[in-house]
């Protein structure tokens, strides 16, 4: 086959023509929906960098400033000194000389140790503590506080506070601006800072002001405790007259009634009822026990007694006569009753038996003698008892005033006694001056200024430089309504990016094939840069890198019909479907490139070629033979490149794009060559991209960057999407790279050289 001809190797007459009605639906019209349309996430933390590395003059410009304006704020402010002296707030011991009993304030420490943190703190801020602090420190004037009285011609406009000598109430204000006190943490701890134009002096009036706060502290309280026994001694006076009074009227009440009471407090009559009462209970007892003994003795048989079974007279007795009846017993054996030594026994025998008898008799008789007795001492202590009570009753009615007058008595010695205590212990604590204030580090004058603070400032400019800069090209870049980087286009319109065609650098030396442009019913000569050393051939990596997205894409069997198009004119989707062409020509696949522009055609410019015949000629044809198809496509400098050019163009030129006879050209020609790429006019302003992309398989969007808007794309993506068109993907063209963050092209150069071939603009046999 010659590389400039299409029939050397094929003969056209022998395919048929494809009518309209034979190309299936599905081969034509993709059935990509816009619900498949993945939706675009924005915002990462990569997008946000690689905006700033864009803009990193002017990131870099802003951080100056920032730098610059706080160097210069910095350098207009007077230096201040500031002095710092830290106070211990420690609990007061209340148990010693029982010091919380004489003093009738509670102290808050004892309660809430924060709350009386935060009152000592508003204390060292009082005004009166502050007036007394400048006048130990020997301040007179407000020059001495304010830092810019000292040097006139620093940030000029403010007014002056006064000449040498202002009112207490100017000073004090003043300096209560320039005093901070806080608390270190949940520590006891309690830091008092102060400003001053001048080091010694910031040093001075701290210590001056934490001096007083303890001198006034340790006042206070011994003004309060003298005081309180003052009042204290005045009231034990008064009560020791009212106790005086009361035991005197006690005292004469008992001598007048006779009341004679004992150590314990109780009177004699009292005590001798208690007495007899005591008698009386024993007696009973007694009585009681004694009867029980009778009434037994009375009813038992007196051998079965507890007294006679245990009497030891009666116990020898009956062994004696047991010892007699047993001697009797054994000569009774050998003798008759008439032996004499038996009678004898016998005699004996019987005398133990009589006193035995007479024995028991006398110990039931006094038992019941005994009981006799216990009835009448008990009679006796109950008549005396009675007598005794009735003396009682009539002293107790004595003794009723008698305990109102001692309960009083009781009442004034306690009181007094109290008071007497209390009296003391004030005395004692009136005598100390008690502080529970603790100077740790007292105030020095400060080798170094607090402000200005250069190394801060610094920084506070750099990040409010920084802030600002951020600030800005956020701003810009979200009013910027242009497609900048890689990547937009795709994430915005939730397709896939096929490929980043770098920007031709000015200058390149590679060649370039001269071309031209009809703008204005002007001739303009355009370079477009296909392959070469240097930046050229980043371009044409470009587009391989496109291609290669393309097939792998598109691999699917059928899709070989591509319109390239972009939203709106000027944003290279001619130079790339012609460069796309080339590149996928060189890959040795035969390729058909047709101008679909009818308007604006250029293909024919940029590949020098002629343009008498091209798709208005055979759109306009009611039968199309294919000597006029082959005779419509030119072949290129390129092997296996052909373009189709639009033809002369015609009024009604547009409206053959939705006849019947597009359809089967495209099926015709999609026959006899691998891919198809037809160039079309911009989406928005023209409706021409849309149809041949619903007759295509596929449509490919091309955006330029930093001029194709995002509004623009979206809107043509989704006239696509609602045409149910396949949208392949998007072209990001003419690309800075050395604008942009992603640094690769900027710093990977080619060294080979390149040598391209001249057009010869030869027609298809």
């Amino acid at each position: 086959m010659n590389n400039n001809s299409l029939t050397t190797t094929r003969d056209w007459t022998n395919v048929p023509a494809v009518p309209p009605a034979a190309i299936p639906p599905a081969a034509l019209y993709s059935s990509y929906s816009p619900e498949n349309t993945v939706r675009p996430q924005t915002g990462s933390v990569l997008e946000y960098g690689a905006l700033i590395w864009r803009s990193k003059t002017l990131f870099a410009a802003c951080i100056t400033s920032g730098l610059a304006i706080a160097v210069v704020i910095l350098a207009l402010q007077a230096p201040v000194y500031r002095a710092r002296t830290t106070l211990e707030m420690q609990d007061m011991n209340q148990n010693f000389v029982d010091m919380k009993l004489a003093s009738p304030i509670a102290d808050p420490a004892a309660s809430d140790a924060l709350t009386n943190i935060q009152t000592q703190i508003k204390i060292l801020q009082s005004d009166t503590l502050i007036d007394s602090a400048i006048k130990k420190a020997g301040i007179t004037s407000a020059a001495d506080l304010n830092p810019r009285q000292h040097d006139a011609s620093r940030w000029a406009g403010i007014v002056s506070l006064g000449g040498s000598e202002q009112p207490r109430e100017t000073l004090v204000e003043i300096a209560g601006k320039h005093l901070k006190v806080s608390v270190a943490g949940q520590t006891r701890i309690i830091e008092v800072s102060f400003d001053a134009p001048r080091p010694e002096l910031a040093a001075r009036f701290a210590n001056a002001l934490t001096s007083e706060f303890i001198d006034q502290n340790s006042q206070a309280r011994w003004q309060m405790n003298r005081q309180t026994s003052e009042w204290l001694a005045a009231q034990l006076n008064e009560l020791r007259d009212k106790l005086e009074g009361s035991e005197k009227g006690l005292e004469d009440y008992a001598r007048k009634q006779s009341l004679i009471y004992t150590g314990d407090q109780q009177t004699v009559s009292e005590e001798k009822l208690r007495q007899l009462q005591a008698e009386l209970s024993k007696a009973q007892e007694d009585r009681v026990y004694k009867q029980s003994r009778f009434e037994m003795a009375r009813s038992a048989r007196p051998d079965t007694l507890p007294d006679v079974l245990n009497d030891a007279n009666l116990r020898a007795l009956e062994t004696s006569l047991t010892d007699l009846r047993r001697q009797e017993a054994q000569l009774g054996v050998m003798f008759t009753g008439d032996y004499s030594k038996t009678k004898k026994l016998h005699a004996e025998a019987a005398a133990l038996e009589d006193a035995i008898s007479r024995q028991r008799a006398e110990i039931v008789s006094r038992i019941a003698n005994e009981l006799t007795e216990a009835q009448r001492r008990e009679q006796l202590l109950s008549a005396a008892y009675a007598d005794q009570t009735l003396r009682v009753t009539h002293d107790s009615e004595k003794s009723i005033q008698y305990d109102v007058l001692k309960r009083e008595v009781d009442t004034n010695r306690q009181i007094y006694e109290a008071m007497l205590q209390r009296v003391k212990e004030a005395t004692i604590a009136a005598a100390i001056k008690a502080s529970n204030v603790r100077v740790i580090d007292p105030a020095l004058p400060p080798l170094h200024p607090y402000k200005p603070n250069w190394p801060l400032g610094s920084v506070a400019g750099l990040l409010g430089g920084g802030i600002f800069g951020l600030l800005a090209i956020v701003l810009r870049a979200r009013t910027d309504p242009s497609v900048q980087e890689p990547g937009d286009a795709g994430t915005l319109l939730g397709i896939p990016e096929l490929g980043v065609i770098p920007r031709a650098q000015v200058g390149s030396k590679a060649p370039a094939i001269v071309t031209l442009v009809r703008r204005d019913n002007e001739i303009e000569s355009s370079n477009t840069h296909l392959i070469g050393p240097g930046n050229s051939l980043e371009v044409a990596d470009g587009f391989r890198a496109v291609l290669a997205s393309i097939i792998f894409a598109g691999a699917k069997e059928g899709q070989r019909v591509l319109v390239i198009t972009s939203a709106g004119s000027g944003e290279g989707k001619t130079t790339a479907a012609a460069n796309l062409a080339i590149t996928l020509a060189k890959m040795n696949r035969k390729v058909l490139l047709i101008d679909g522009d009818i308007r604006r055609p250029r293909l024919h410019d940029i590949f020098g070629l002629d343009n008498t015949i091209g798709v208005t000629e055979l759109l306009g044809q009611a039968n199309l033979k294919e000597s006029v198809l082959d005779s419509a496509v030119l072949a290129t400098m390129y092997p296996n490149l052909y373009v189709l050019p639009a033809g002369p163009a015609a009024v009604a030129g547009a409206d053959l794009l939705f006849s019947t006879s597009m359809p089967s050209l495209i099926g015709r020609y999609r026959e006899r060559f691998d891919m198809v790429l037809i160039d079309t006019p911009p989406l928005l302003s023209m409706a021409d991209a849309r149809v041949l992309g619903r007759m295509s398989d596929a449509v490919i969007l091309v955006a330029r960057a930093g001029q194709t808007s995002r509004t623009a794309v979206q809107a043509a993506f989704r006239r696509l999407v609602d045409d149910q068109s396949h949208v392949l993907g998007v072209i990001l063209n003419d690309w800075n790279v050395n604008s942009s963050a992603y640094k690769y092209y900027g710093g990977y150069k080619y060294t080979t050289e390149y040598t391209g071939s001249k057009p010869n603009g030869s027609r298809a046999s």
